[in-house]
């Protein structure tokens, strides 16, 4: 069977393949790795599939319907979201006019009320609720449709059938699954991909499902694509594998990224240490609360940590136990400094328009954010989709705009925008953030040619987002 994975076209340095839809200041961008790791499932038994991510290169629609047209796919996988849903299914229409193929949506959005979707937009033919990649090959390898976990689907008289809850994919079958760096590496151009705390190019991967946490009740992905799974992992041997494989099968590479929704104390220890006892020579990165030790951190560093993505929020602690995110500001505090004296630098992450969230809690974060004086950081206003805790709680205040976005009557959409830029400004241009970590870089040429990078790419874009809210 032949099969064509898509991450559709939209508007430009969209980044769909993510926790969150955005489009982001500095131009990063995530490779597509759940429809990486399908594409190899599918060539691995024995099909013939082709993976194209729309929202990089020169991909276009006219580019994309001739190159199905070549292709002739008799599935086509589209892995889509809320923010471009209309023109990803425009897309789907194109293609299923241009070939006599299947459609086949994917991805977090599809658990956010399918069979709705479903009606709305004929061009599906079947929709996959959850984690996709077994849930497709059974698919492909002609198995009773009715049979399938996760699926809602069209019968042949048009009828929309909803399939039984399936199962998610435990450790044997994660481990079965072709590395996602090597179907990047045959299918995709890693040069295409950036992201601002990154070296370049870098190869994300995924060491497990779910989240070892999983209750911040604004993020997605627990609470859709892996919605009631258990934390799942991989092998410590399979993880070693593909760091080999990406050492040996592709040089270029400076970095790996972990993609795991975070890497749990033990956890992070015992790749860390597998990583040593390897002798694997290799920068990388991934997500952690602040639950790690000073002296995994240590070893964390030694075995090749360079960054770590920690998301505080927020400095206001009321704030954090309103969204359940399960930490304390002053361990935040601890665990920063730790990092530091570990040589981890921290890439922090901060939203606002939390629950609870004013005027006088943004600037308190900001100062606070200012005050722990990390590497990156990264502000953004909440996106509360349908089918998570904090969107429900919104709604049934009636605090989000038509299109849903947090929208309150002491801080307007608008207003969070316009602290979101202050606080870039405010960081970036603030004296001690340039003496520390862009003059205190000048001896590491890699890092301070990123840290040029990254402010050449997204400064002009600051100063047309301030000068847009400025008003707010």
């Amino acid at each position: 069977m032949k099969i064509y994975l898509l991450n559709p076209p939209f508007v430009k340095n969209f980044v769909r393949s993510s926790r969150c839809t955005w489009i982001p200041i500095a131009g990063s961008s995530w490779p597509p790795i759940f429809l990486a790791y399908a594409t190899g499932l599918l060539e691995k038994n024995g099909h013939k599939a082709k993976l194209v991510d729309g929202t990089v290169g020169d991909w276009n629609l006219d580019k994309i319907l001739n190159d199905v047209k070549e292709f002739e796919p008799d599935i086509t996988v589209v892995y889509i979201s809320l923010d471009s849903l209309e023109s990803d299914v425009k897309v789907a229409k194109s293609i299923k006019e241009k070939a006599k193929t299947k459609i086949v949506f994917v991805g977090p959005w599809c658990a956010i009320e399918p069979e709705k979707m479903m009606e709305k937009y004929p061009v599906i033919d079947i929709l996959i609720r959850r984690e996709f990649e077994w849930p497709l090959h059974q698919i492909c390898q002609d198995q009773n449709i009715k049979d399938i976990g996760w699926l809602v689907w069209r019968n042949e008289s048009g009828q929309i059938v909803t399939n039984q809850d399936g199962g998610f994919m435990n450790t044997e079958q994660l481990d079965s699954l072709p590395f996602a760096a090597d179907v990047y590496r045959r299918h995709l151009n890693i040069k295409d991909y950036k992201q601002s705390s990154l070296a370049y190019p870098f190869v994300d991967t995924l060491t497990s499902r779910g989240c070892a946490w999983g209750k911040c009740t604004f993020c997605l992905w627990p609470q859709t694509i892996h919605k009631d799974a258990m934390f799942r992992m991989r092998s410590i041997e399979s993880v070693i594998e593909e760091l080999k494989f990406i050492k040996n099968e592709m040089p270029d590479i400076k970095e790996v990224f972990f993609q795991d929704d975070m890497l749990p104390p033990g956890r992070l220890k015992d790749i860390a240490q597998a990583i040593i006892d390897n002798n694997i020579k290799m920068e990388w990165s991934g997500y952690a609360k602040t639950n790690l030790t000073y002296d995994i951190l240590k070893l964390a560093k030694k075995s090749g940590c360079r960054f770590l993505h920690v998301g505080y929020e927020t400095g206001d602690q009321q704030i954090l136990n309103n969204v359940d995110k399960g930490e304390i500001v002053e361990k935040m505090e601890e665990f920063t400094k730790d990092a530091k004296n570990a040589g981890v630098k921290i890439h922090g992450d901060f939203i606002f328009g939390l629950p609870g969230e004013t005027k006088e809690t943004i600037q308190k974060t900001i100062a606070w954010a200012k005050k722990l004086n990390i590497s990156d950081y990264q502000f953004v206003v909440p996106q509360p989709h349908p089918a998570t805790c904090m969107y429900k709680e919104l709604d049934g205040k009636g605090l989000l705009t038509e299109d849903g976005k947090p929208n309150y009557p002491h801080l307007t959409i608008d207003q969070l925008e316009h602290w979101r830029f202050e606080a870039y400004k405010k960081i970036y241009l603030n004296p001690k953030y340039v003496v520390t970590h862009v003059l205190g870089s000048w001896n590491d040429k890699a890092e301070f040619a990123r840290l040029f990078k990254v402010a050449w790419r997204g400064f002009p874009k600051l100063v047309k987002a301030l000068v847009k809210f400025r008003k707010a």
